[in-house]
């Protein structure tokens, strides 16, 4: 497809083709001495001369200096009238002072040179003041409005396709900064996703700190406290066994704290095991202690996410059906656990009584820790019931793969 520049060139080039054209016809002509023929040849060489030195030589003068382009048209309509009154094949380059004038004459001006042209076409001049025969005005005319509608056609048309262009451009130059800022966002937007799962790791590491102080080294205190009472009352057997006795109950309270904390982290059930099965498991027990019917579907392709992910779906899933058991009167469940791209949800629903949302401020049925356990990692729950129709709950969290837990360590 030809753009606006190789028509510009071929226009500027049109003169030199038919100057060639009319010169081989001419010096082939043998009713033409061979005297006249160099006198010919001469005057188109300056012509082809002319032409190279005004247009082809300076680019930057059409359209842009009215003077010198209006000396070159005007010597070049000269030389063409020249040499077609000495040879008729040479009219050919006065026919192609039509479009020379709309690339070498700015604005107005070429119209202007068709105008002048058209008139060269026609010749001698008394033939325009001929009453008796209109035709040779009327053609003049003629050529030159439809030689100006030609080039106006051909301005215009190449006035849109550069408006077209440049607004082409633009749309480029906005798509580009729409994609740097969407390169930029997502950036962001990781960032801020690390940042919110690494508050969320400290919290939770707060938080298990804060039960382990509250109950480990209580319950560790409280063992050492015994046995110092049992070394010093080493006289009293009795005493010695109640104190014992104490010390060994603090120790397995102890215990069970511990892997109560344990559990808190990573639940026994995700062990050694990917979180589709843990899930599967944990609502077919579920339904058979509840006995209650209940699905459970898989959507997406699974994959191992960060542990503190998987345990957030979980643990979320555990506490709605334990809602579910305890208040919605269901007569079925549902869970569907979906790993999207940047996100995994778990959705549990139930065709039970229902509730308002709005009379408990969306946090009845014990969804409380269920909201703070998925918020601390950038997560959210949302709510969806009415009395009568049943709940619907929707747990979404980012979707951290399980190496961001080896870069964490």
């Amino acid at each position: 497809m030809l753009r606006i520049k190789d028509w510009d060139r071929a226009w500027r080039l049109l003169p030199l083709v038919l100057l060639a054209a009319a010169a081989l016809i001419a010096a082939a002509d043998p009713s033409v001495p061979p005297r006249d023929k160099l006198v010919t040849a001469a005057l188109a060489a300056a012509v082809a001369v002319w032409h190279w030195w005004m247009v082809l030589a300076h680019p930057g003068w059409p359209e842009r200096a009215p003077a010198p382009m209006a000396v070159y048209f005007a010597g070049l309509l000269v030389l063409a009238e020249v040499l077609s009154s000495r040879h008729p094949a040479y009219v050919l380059l006065v026919f192609a002072c039509f479009p020379t004038a709309f690339v070498t004459l700015p604005g107005g001006y070429a119209y202007l040179g068709v105008v002048v042209a058209a008139f060269a076409v026609v010749g001698d001049p008394s033939v325009l003041l001929d009453t008796g025969n209109p035709w040779p005005a009327a053609s003049a005319l003629a050529g030159a409005v439809l030689a100006s509608f030609i080039g106006w056609s051909i301005r215009t048309l190449e006035a849109e396709v550069a408006r077209r262009r440049a607004a082409n451009r633009a749309l480029e130059n906005a798509n580009l900064r729409l994609a740097r800022l969407g390169e930029e966002n997502a950036e962001l937007q990781g960032r801020l996703l690390a940042a919110a799962r690494q508050t969320g790791v400290a919290g939770e590491r707060g938080r298990l700190a804060r039960e382990i102080h509250d109950t480990v080294a209580q319950g560790l205190a409280g063992i050492v406290t015994q046995l110092e009472a049992a070394e010093e009352a080493a006289h009293d057997a009795e005493t010695v066994r109640r104190r014992l006795g104490v010390a060994r109950d603090l120790a397995r309270e102890s215990l069970a704290e511990v892997r109560r904390s344990l559990d808190g982290l990573r639940p026994g059930p995700l062990t050694g095991t990917r979180l589709p099965e843990a899930l599967s498991e944990l609502v077919s027990g579920w339904s058979a202690a509840n006995e209650c019917p209940a699905a459970f579907t898989v959507t997406g392709t699974a994959r191992l996410l960060h542990p503190e992910v998987e345990v957030s779906v979980y643990r979320a899933v555990q506490e709605a059906l334990a809602n579910v058991a305890r208040h919605a009167e269901a007569a079925k469940t549902g869970v569907t656990l979906s790993y999207m791209e940047d996100v995994v949800v778990a959705d549990i629903r139930d065709d039970g009584r229902g509730f308002a949302p709005s009379a408990t401020g969306g946090a009845g049925f014990g969804l409380t820790a269920m909201r703070q356990r998925v918020v601390r990692l950038a997560g959210n729950v949302e709510v969806e019931s009415a009395p009568g129709q049943g709940t619907a709950i929707s747990v979404t969290v980012p979707a951290i793969p399980a190496a961001a837990e080896r870069e964490e360590g």
